[in-house]
């Protein structure tokens, strides 16, 4: 091997290099929203990476809809790589299950129109939350073995809280927790700067008691 070929290999190893480094998405600095403010104080990442996230996010639903049709180890298969945490787990526990049901075998994927709210970063920020403002939802009902739609239902419109994981590995966004429906008659676009409590226990009069 003459020394030409050795320097075009070099040149090749050192480009290489600094396009996968380009690819790897490095810690940003994060603004504070409502600093020293009790209950309203919240991190919040650039105008790129909110939108990155609403994208990953976005891309998971459409992804859902897809691998429901498919068969359960191609859903089992590429499950991984929108999920991860208790999200990936519960996914992989329900499938299970089904592929375990005796008798007939149905599938339910449910539709809908989405406006994403991204909000609280994590100090790293490498989590944080969607609130996913879902109308005309419906849930449609198939036949796993001949995919023929079976019932549609309609389930009206809601607010649904998840949260998003960065992996590092796959440099994308994954949903790794579902939180809650907010209750009805919360509006996401309206209040869209309201403050956003996390609490691991619910008040004493919640939901329906309030």
């Amino acid at each position: 091997m003459n020394e030409m070929a050795l320097v075009l290999i070099v040149i090749g190893l050192i480009v290489a290099v600094c396009l996968s480094k380009r690819r790897v998405r490095r810690p940003e600095p994060l603004k504070r929203l409502y600093p020293g403010v009790i209950n309203k104080a919240e991190w919040m990442a650039s105008d790129e990476t909110v939108h990155n996230v609403e994208a990953d996010y976005l891309a998971v639903q459409r992804w859902l809809i897809e691998a429901a049709l498919c068969d359960y180890m191609t859903f089992l298969r590429d499950l991984s790589r929108n999920f991860s945490g208790d999200a990936l787990r519960e996914h992989e526990k329900t499938v299970k299950l089904h592929m375990r049901k005796r008798g007939p075998r149905l599938i339910g994927v449910v539709r809908a129109h989405h406006q994403v709210q991204v909000r609280r970063f994590s100090d790293d920020g490498q989590t944080c939350y969607v609130l996913d403002h879902q109308t005309e939802r419906r849930m449609a009902t198939y036949d796993y073995w001949t995919k023929r739609r079976l019932h549609t239902q309609d389930l009206g419109a809601g607010v649904y809280v998840y949260r998003m994981l960065f992996d590092r590995g796959l440099q994308r966004w994954k949903i790794d927790q579902f939180i809650q429906q907010l209750p009805t008659g919360w509006d996401a676009l309206s209040v869209s700067n309201a403050p956003i409590r996390l609490t691991d226990e619910l008040p004493i009069a919640a939901g329906r008691d309030i």
